[in-house]
């Protein structure tokens, strides 16, 4: 099985760390041997952006676990759609971390835990405070007009969804122009995970409501 792990260092020895998307580099290690390759973290120092991008980066890798102290939302994301699991809260030397993972020892977080501390749609909100879509001045899906369904004074999705790209599909940012194709898929990959778990959270909700 091959595990991602964020790092610092360039070998076993080196220690995690524990910022998944501002690490230097990824060890990518193939646990049955313990070979592993190091990959430099080129989205590191980007002012914005930068867990996303590495996820998609790491997606492409073929990498079915990352291993990592903490990470982002968005990048969260990335991982639940891609169904690469993600193992949080470690730190310490990486060879110690990975054989620990070998003996079943390490919990990777579950679809259900990812969506609620990634907070979008924000599942998880407390009554009154509003749910994207659901709150009573709530945007709409379509174009942002509509009012929404429950209490609270959620935001709805629909402001996503403004306008048009270029291809003329709603909801998705125009990636054309200066952007390269690899930033591109970035961005496409992101709003696809976006958007399924927005429905299957919206599903979920028209369960609760019938």
């Amino acid at each position: 099985m091959k595990v991602a792990i964020s790092t610092n260092g360039k070998n076993l020895e080196s220690t995690i760390d524990e910022r998944f998307g501002r690490c230097r580099y990824f060890l990518i290690v193939e646990t049955d041997d313990m070979h592993y390759d190091v990959v430099e973290n080129t989205y590191a120092d980007l002012s914005t952006g930068a867990g996303i991008q590495a996820a998609g980066f790491i997606g492409s890798k073929g990498v079915e676990t990352v291993i990592t102290g903490n990470c982002g939302p968005k990048a969260m994301q990335v991982f639940a759609a891609t169904d690469i699991k993600l193992i949080l809260g470690q730190r310490g030397v990486i060879k110690e971390v990975v054989e620990t993972f070998k003996r079943g020892e390490l919990s990777p977080l579950t679809r259900e835990k990812v969506s609620e501390k990634a907070g979008v749609p924000q599942t998880a909100a407390a009554p009154g405070v509003g749910r994207p879509g659901m709150g009573e001045s709530g945007r709409g899906m379509g174009g942002g007009g509509g009012r929404g369904m429950g209490g609270g004074g959620g935001r709805g999705m629909g402001r996503r969804c403004q306008g048009a790209s270029a291809a003329g599909s709603p909801g998705f940012q125009n990636t054309s122009g200066s952007v390269s194709k690899q930033e591109q898929l970035v961005q496409l990959q992101q709003q696809a995970a976006e958007l399924k778990i927005q429905m299957e959270t919206i599903q979920t909700r028209i369960k609760d409501l019938t």
